[in-house]
């Protein structure tokens, strides 16, 4: 089976994708794979030769806004980015499609699983997150609030890619209130997983239109909710949306944004889907920085004890759980043993 990874171009009504491709002759399930932030398609350089060469039609999108798919400067929803995947797959003629999906890549997957469950009948999602947030982790509060993100990227978009992916020092990007990410000021050197070329493939890909989609996606595709008990609400709990000028308010309250009365609350991005659950095979598989914000994990068990690590057994009764031991960008950090679990997952 050719493994070999060509680039093509899908137009969809309003948008023209591009995507990585490869084993277009395979037999087997396809599988569409989509990217997290600040990434591309790039990202699943090493899962896409060795899925196509297990005989899967593989498909590796740039989602709106980043890499060399359409950029509309448009405002941007969950649910608009959960119905691009799903007019990809309309646009290639692709049904029962296994799809996999890397941080916000993760995000879009969840959502278009969710509500589609007969199109896309496995759904395996790396490092991300379904509909629930934490407070430990900061960056998606500071991209609601004009015009400390935009100011951010004027500045420090290069930095960004730089230093959270490419080991360069963090203390270029400055400090709270301006910069979410909390990186080590010395330079760490250039992890082993990634390359300079792929670096700077990250780097010139993500700009001016990639960083207007990215504050997008954070600021009105990522809306918080307070969950809040109620015994006389359907599911015994209501929800209280947060507005951009009370995120700005607890992101800037004196003393920090850990002094303010709502600095623990888990906030729900999705409470629509918070009643639907995923009926097909799932897969959740997560590293380090993710094990430590779940109060009980381990390999093969799903992660429990607060809303952030319930929210997995919560949607997916059909539940495999692998912990990768690496960071974040488990797609790239350890692609052997996600390959292996990949293939696993998809019955090879």
């Amino acid at each position: 089976m050719s493994s070999e990874v060509s680039s093509i171009s899908v137009q969809t009504p309003g948008l023209r994708f591009h995507a990585l491709a490869a084993g277009l002759e395979g037999r087997k399930q396809a599988v569409l794979l989509v990217h997290g932030f600040p990434q591309t398609s790039h990202e699943w350089r090493h899962q896409i030769p060795v899925l196509a060469a297990a005989g899967h039609p593989v498909y590796a999108i740039d989602t709106r806004g980043y890499g060399r798919t359409d950029k509309p400067r448009i405002r941007i929803t969950r649910a608009m980015l959960a119905d691009d995947v799903l007019a990809f797959c309309d646009a290639l003629n692709l049904r029962e499609v296994a799809l996999i999906g890397h941080d916000w890549g993760g995000m879009i997957a969840f959502k278009a699983g969710i509500d589609n469950p007969k199109r896309f009948t496995k759904l395996a999602l790396i490092d991300t997150l379904c509909t629930v947030t934490a407070p430990e982790i900061p960056h998606p509060y500071f991209y609601k609030i004009e015009p400390l993100a935009e100011a951010f990227f004027a500045d420090h978009a290069r930095d960004l890619i730089e230093v959270r992916i490419g080991g360069a020092a963090g203390k270029v990007m400055g400090g709270l209130p301006g910069n979410p990410y909390p990186v080590s000021a010395e330079a760490r050197g250039r992890p082993a997983w990634v390359s300079a070329e792929d670096v700077e493939h990250y780097a010139s890909s993500f700009d001016a239109d990639s960083q207007f989609a990215a504050i997008q996606y954070y600021r009105y595709a990522m809306p918080f909710h307070r969950v809040i008990p109620d015994p006389s609400a359907p599911g015994g709990e209501r929800y209280q949306a947060m507005s951009e000028a009370e995120i700005a308010a607890m992101w800037l309250f004196p003393g920090g944004r850990d002094k303010h009365p709502l600095a623990g609350e888990y906030f729900d991005f999705g409470p629509e889907d918070r009643h639907k659950r995923y009926p097909n095979p799932a897969l959740y598989v997560y590293g380090k920085q993710f094990a430590a914000r779940y109060p009980k994990s381990a390999d093969g068990v799903p992660p429990s004890g607060n809303p952030l690590a319930d929210q997995y057994a919560r949607y997916f009764p059909d539940l495999t759980v692998r912990a990768a031991d690496c960071g974040h960008y488990v797609p790239e950090e350890q692609p052997a043993f996600l390959n292996e679990v990949l293939l696993k997952f998809l019955g090879d």
